[in-house]
């Protein structure tokens, strides 16, 4: 008997830390980093497809999954380097390994939806961030100093949500959906606010 796996790519939460965390390092370097940057970005989308695509392992949207993940992971990177896109960015997909194994790790002894589990995929995806800066040309400094003001307060508020969720009942799909809102709510505006530090930063 085959077991399924949760879809780690029908977790809204996930997107929206993955989203604003490309934006948050296209927009650190804006002007002409911004397009190699974007493209840099997407490609982590398409590596977040790919690894997600194990969870549908013989359904029938495996292949589909599979495809188009691997079309962005490979596609992007090599546009983004037409574009004079800083090569060093490929390092970061490195550093992003560590979190992301620690997380598969954590899934399989306690459960995918663990708040330890959840945290270090959440870390993982956030290393999109610095990963996209330096792409489009911004320095390791402001790289890690990006990821520093991104990865603590969103594992903070991917583990104060699920720690909420698993402790009390009752929750309705109209709370769940505002909760979700509300989470992107700060996420999006957390990272405006760490856009703007970078941009205010000592150079």
């Amino acid at each position: 008997m085959t077991r399924n796996f949760p879809d780690p790519a029908r977790a809204h939460g996930a997107w929206v830390y993955l989203v604003v965390s490309i934006l948050a390092g296209a927009l650190s370097v804006a002007g002409q980093g911004f397009l190699p940057a974007l493209l840099a970005g997407i490609g982590y989308a398409g590596i977040f497809l790919l690894a997600s695509s194990a969870a549908l392992w013989r359904r029938p949207t495996w292949l589909r999954r599979f495809a188009g993940g691997l079309l962005l992971a490979a596609g992007a990177p090599v546009l983004a380097l037409a574009l004079d896109a800083d090569p060093n960015f490929f390092a970061y997909a490195l550093v992003a390994m560590f979190p992301a194994a620690v997380a598969v790790w954590f899934s399989v002894r306690r459960g995918f939806q663990s708040p330890i589990a959840l945290c270090f995929a959440v870390t993982a995806l956030v290393v999109a961030a610095p990963s996209a800066a330096c792409a489009g040309g911004g320095t390791a400094r402001e790289g890690w100093l990006l990821g520093l003001l991104l990865t603590p307060f969103f594992v903070w508020r991917t583990w104060r949500v699920r720690r909420a969720l698993a402790t009390h009942t009752g929750w309705t799909r109209t709370d769940l959906r505002r909760q979700g809102l509300l989470e992107a709510g700060y996420a999006v505006a957390w990272t405006a606010l760490a856009v703007v530090t970078i941009h205010l930063w000592p150079k």
